[in-house]
């Protein structure tokens, strides 16, 4: 029906089929390192330092990442992400992380339930598993005989029975089992291919009773109890989904031996240790630290950082660790591939910066010598190492933990354009080499950045220097801040993906992007006293020809000049705006 209004003027309802930009979030860095328990193929988000030792344990010997992600928190960072690193692939090199279990058996003997710890580890050995068979805790009668073929029963009560739930039927001579698929008032139901068998009378009396098991699991620190399980897969109660859901120490699995359902449960069975539980520590190797990406299931290393679109710095602060320790790390040249797949991963993404860490060299030159290896704007060096309290004793470890902390300090205060340098290191005790001025100036002209000990002024980053040879690259605040603003344009251009690729849309990114760009200035990002000397944007019919909206793409041509260098720093940003075929206006 047609609305009747008078005439006048209203305002039209018009969707907005663009967002603004807007910067995104830094500081958050991707931890990867050796830990004693924790998944091995997920980055685990953390926002205290507490919560590491709740996921991923303590290890018998001590690694520098707890003390990373310690200092990572202690300067600055309110949020990071860790992923477990063990060796997970026989190649030769003895043990393997697994993780312990344990089996159960029903009352026919045969095996019946599967139980692994969380993950793989020695921790999984002290894990204890009882099962306890109870009492029924609900009972109830039938209210009228049950007939041969019959496929429901009328009862006095369905209080405590719910669809999927295993109920014996039985009076003193017969009984049989159903699994309950339909409640209906006093009514229950099965399936249509398991009719009753025998006749049961309602006056003899006949009972109707769940059938259930519960399960504890403990260790010294945590116990956990599960209740009223079932083995009927469609139960709202079954046994694999509720345990799995829900424990912070195992997983489970049914066996789907070949006894009947109500035969399938495990018998009683008093507190037993999980067994065979080992860490792959001793025996990780180059290639557990870099890992692979080839899909949602296939992540693990380094590589599966790239799945997590919040990280923007990385670090490995337990690499030497490894060198010095695990029989899978053979020579420095180890050490390298690692780092180098680093950096390869944030050339690669364009969004995310390498903090690096020498060698524990006590002389400066070898540093030098280790930094000639590299030549990225991705990447930075910081040298030396600190020294931080672990467990009540002095320890030496890198400084990439501590030095992540105080880029994240920096960009929230001030922001990414802020050089994360000349800025006080908490949490540090000692330096593992005292440096001279001389030697930060041979350092610094090398691209390697200092942490020099004041008198009053405490311990404090000395440089803001990339590894890259380029003079036009040689700051880190300036390639972060090209890096954020990439980010952020990837991130709130998405909008564009199928739009209509014609001058209206480039005239739409134009003063996106500009709006953008020019709140950035204002905020002290660039160089320059008006947004023209600042920056530029240019998204028209040269950046886009024919043959580039035939491709289905978009491109944006963005020119910023950093606060230093002065020089003007071109990328160009393209977005496709069709999934199939081209696009034409």
């Amino acid at each position: 029906m047609t609305a009747v209004r008078p005439p006048g003027v209203y305002a039209a309802n018009r969707e907005i089929r663009y967002t603004p930009i807007q910067l995104v979030r830094s500081g958050v860095v991707g931890f990867v390192g050796l830990t004693q328990k924790g998944p091995t193929n997920t980055p685990v988000r953390l926002t205290e330092p507490a919560h590491f030792r709740e996921v991923f344990g303590r290890l018998p010997v001590e690694t520098p990442l707890e003390a990373s992600v310690k200092g990572f928190f202690d300067n600055g960072g309110s949020e990071c992400f860790v992923l477990r690193v063990c060796h997970l692939s026989d190649k030769g090199r003895g043990e393997i992380a697994k993780p312990a279990q344990t089996r159960l058996r029903d009352q026919n003997g045969r095996l019946t339930v599967l139980v692994d710890a969380l993950n793989e580890g020695t921790w999984g050995n002290e894990i204890r598993v009882a099962v306890k068979r109870p009492e029924p805790r609900v009972q109830t009668f039938l209210t009228l005989d049950l007939h041969d073929g019959d496929l429901s029963a009328t009862i006095r009560s369905t209080h405590g029975l719910r669809r999927g739930t295993v109920v014996k039927i039985h009076d003193d001579d017969q009984s049989e089992h159903r699994v309950i698929t339909e409640l209906d008032g006093k009514t229950i139901h099965w399936r249509i291919d398991s009719p009753v068998q025998r006749k049961f009378l309602s006056g003899a009396p006949t009972y109707i009773e769940p059938v259930e098991f519960e399960l504890e699991v403990a260790t010294l620190a945590r116990k956990e109890h599960f209740k009223e399980l079932s083995f009927a897969p469609n139960a709202d109660n079954y046994f694999v989904r509720v345990i799995n859901q829900q424990s912070k120490l195992i997983r489970v699995t049914d066996m789907r031996n070949e006894s009947p359902l109500h035969e399938r449960y495990p018998v009683a069975s008093e507190p037993q240790l999980l067994v065979g539980g080992t860490d792959g520590v001793y025996n990780v190797a180059p290639d557990d630290f870099v890992g692979m990406n080839i899909g949602p299931n296939e992540r693990y290393g380094i590589a599966a950082l790239e799945a997590v679109e919040e990280i923007d710095l990385l670090a490995v602060p337990d690499l030497f660790w490894a060198l010095e320790n695990s029989q899978g790390f053979r020579t420095m040249k180890d050490v390298e591939v690692v780092q180098q797949a680093l950096v390869s991963q944030a050339e690669r993404m364009r969004n995310r910066f390498a903090i690096l860490d020498f060698p524990n060299h006590k002389h400066y030159v070898q540093a030098l010598q280790w930094r000639l290896m590299f030549d990225s704007q991705y990447a930075a060096f910081y040298y030396p190492w600190v020294k931080v309290e672990m467990n009540g004793h002095l320890v030496e470890v890198p400084p990439s933990g501590h030095v992540a902390g105080i880029y994240a300090r920096c960009d929230a205060k001030q922001g990414v354009h802020r050089a994360p340098a000349n800025e006080e290191l908490e949490g540090i005790l000692d330096l593992s080499v005292l440096l001279t001025d001389d030697d930060i100036g041979t350092l610094n002209a090398q691209g390697v950045n200092t942490i020099k000990s004041f008198a009053k002024r405490g311990m404090r980053i000395w440089g803001a220097r990339t590894a890259s040879s380029e003079p036009s690259s040689r700051y880190i605040n300036v390639r972060r801040t090209i890096s954020a603003i990439i980010r952020s344009m990837d991130r709130n251009l998405q909008w564009v993906v199928f739009e209509p690729n014609d001058q209206r849309l480039w005239k739409t990114i134009t003063h996106s992007v500009s709006f953008f760009l020019n709140e950035l200035w204002r905020s002290g990002y660039f160089k320059g006293r008006t947004p023209e000397e600042a920056f530029y944007v240019k998204c028209d019919a040269e950046t886009n020809p024919p043959e580039v909206r035939e491709a289905g793409q978009v491109v944006v041509e963005v020119g910023v000049a950093p606060v230093r260098p002065a020089e003007f720093i071109i990328f160009r940003v393209a977005e496709e705006t069709a999934e199939f075929g081209p696009v034409s206006d």
